[in-house]
């Protein structure tokens, strides 16, 4: 799943009186279009506008951290998520560390990973654009490739497995 991150921007926080209509296209028909989405208290003098609701500015929190969000979030199931908690709960996982994937990552052996991460199985030094050579299913760059194979050539002759 990925969704991509939402702004909150100046005109995200709009002034309300009674005499002014809400602008209904960015709203929900199906809520009462001056009640806060989280407290459902009547909304004072201003409001946010996010996720086709109505929000008192401090109410607009992440569904994780609970924390306030103040500048920009990504929505899934129809909560809310500071982009930390959002990458923490559906971001995937690098195979290396197991840490939370945020920006860049690879793509390789069925599994995500960190470029970082992504190293060869005997040297561990950094696969150079992700190119690597599989042996007994493990990814090793070329110079570890080559030796990998005579070990196991040499084992063979030898009668070993």
């Amino acid at each position: 799943m990925s969704t991509c991150p939402v702004p909150l921007t100046k005109s995200s926080v709009i002034p309300v009186s009674s005499d002014l209509p809400i602008p209904t296209e960015k709203m929900d028909r199906s809520i009462d279009r001056r009640q806060c989405g989280q407290c459902h208290q009547s909304i004072g003098s201003e409001a946010l506008v996010a996720m086709n609701r109505l929000w008192h500015p401090d109410h607009f929190t992440c569904s994780s951290c609970k924390r306030p969000i103040k500048q920009t979030f990504q929505a899934a199931d129809n909560h809310a998520y500071c982009v930390q908690c959002f990458a923490q709960k559906y971001n995937p996982k690098c195979a290396g560390c197991m840490e939370t994937l945020v920006d860049t990552c690879l793509l390789a052996l069925d599994r995500h990973w960190h470029p970082r991460c992504f190293t060869c199985s005997s040297c561990n030094r950094p696969l150079p654009n992700g190119e690597f050579y599989l042996v007994d299913d493990k990814p090793y760059d070329l110079d570890c490739h080559w030796a990998k194979r005579l070990e196991k050539r040499e084992h063979m002759e030898k009668g070993e497995r």
